[in-house]
């Protein structure tokens, strides 16, 4: 057993290894779809990877949860570790928030032959809804700006307190993906892995 692997599993959103989930945007005036599941690549991380794809901010007349990738952004975040607040911080913490630190691992092109991954560090807060009669489970995240530093900044939690905490939060203009403080706010629906196994 890798005691590691698994205390950072536990950490991050509770989808499940291999459990595909739809995702939706929140209150964006122009819907986006995707979809995320968790998988563990030990060639990128030996702890377990969230895969999130996302429809990009552009109108169009067909969507999809991940009918052509191609046409989706791809974010990979590797769960790190729960976020502890700060003396002095302001952030909302409702009964059943889980802050967490993300890396976000992007790919960049330094040349033809060569990817070279730099880290961006991110602060993300989910909730978790059961709803057993449909065995569904709803997971709503709110991911903060990426930033190069190795430590989160203060402001990267708080401003998503605020999104998650807004009952009457307006809704983003058309073609515009990201909250002003550079967030992304989703819903991530799926099923557990034994139904998913059943319907198979």
């Amino acid at each position: 057993m890798n005691y590691d692997a698994d205390v950072k599993l536990s950490v991050c959103p509770p989808l499940g290894l291999g459990v595909n989930f739809e995702v939706t945007t929140i209150q964006t005036r122009s819907r986006m779809y995707g979809c995320a599941n968790l998988e563990k690549d030990t060639v990128v991380s030996t702890t377990p990877l969230l895969n999130l794809w996302l429809e990009r901010p552009v109108e169009t007349s067909v969507h999809g949860h991940c009918n052509d990738k191609t046409k989706m952004d791809h974010f990979i975040f590797e769960c790190m570790s729960k976020y502890e607040h700060r003396e002095g911080e302001k952030v909302v913490g409702k009964k059943g928030w889980n802050y967490i630190k993300l890396a976000d691992r992007k790919p960049n092109l330094n040349n033809k032959n060569e990817t070279i991954r730099s880290l961006f560090y991110r602060c993300a807060v989910y909730d978790v809804h059961d709803s057993a009669v449909e065995g569904i489970k709803i997971i709503r995240m709110a991911i903060s700006e990426g930033r190069t530093q190795d430590k989160l900044e203060i402001d990267q939690c708080e401003s998503l307190s605020k999104t998650m905490g807004h009952d009457r939060l307006p809704f983003l203009p058309e073609g515009t993906r990201r909250w002003p403080n550079g967030s992304i706010y989703i819903y991530m629906l799926g099923r557990s892995y034994f139904n998913q196994a059943n319907s198979k």
